[in-house]
């Protein structure tokens, strides 16, 4: 077994335990159903992501190939986040929820395109590199949101763009 390759797997399997905790902490404050709706989705995109690579860190402990059918890894649904319905009175909580799933989501594509470059072995740089595109998905939608709502929240508090 890889040492190096071990220790890449767990703290992925953190990073997205991490997400998932968040991501559902989030569902649970905010108001809007249609973004907990949302912070719903992620979370379990990223209990998804923690499926995968247990049973990539199982194979490699019991000294297997490591090997995994990558299927189904595409970017978030266009459309999960409802902007027009999104509208209203912004809660602060979402718009600091959307903030901080940004900078994870950012954290994570740097941390996946990272473990590709120093994988060893092809089939954990080939889950690395669709995890990158995966997590990309999930970032380009929040910072959808966040543009949403922070105009919004500028608009509630009569901030003029003149």
């Amino acid at each position: 077994m890889d040492e190096k390759e071990y220790v890449i797997l767990k703290t992925a399997i953190l990073n997205e335990l991490e997400g998932e905790t968040f991501y559902r902490l989030a569902a649970d404050n905010v108001k809007n159903p249609d973004m907990r709706e949302a912070f719903l989705y992620l979370a379990k995109e990223e209990q998804n992501h923690q499926q995968i690579l247990k049973y990539m860190l199982e194979q490699m402990t019991a000294g297997k190939d490591i090997s995994v059918e990558i299927t189904n890894l595409e970017a978030i649904s266009p459309g999960i986040f409802k902007l027009s319905e999104a509208a209203g009175k912004v809660d602060n909580i979402e718009i600091s929820a959307v903030s901080t799933g940004i900078l994870m989501e950012k954290a994570s594509v740097d941390y996946y395109r990272q473990a590709s470059l120093t994988s060893v072995n092809v089939n954990t740089k080939n889950l690395y590199e669709n995890l990158v595109q995966w997590e990309m998905g999930h970032l380009e939608e929040l910072e959808k949101i966040y543009d949403f709502l922070r105009q919004s929240w500028f608009e509630q508090q009569g901030f003029s763009s003149s």
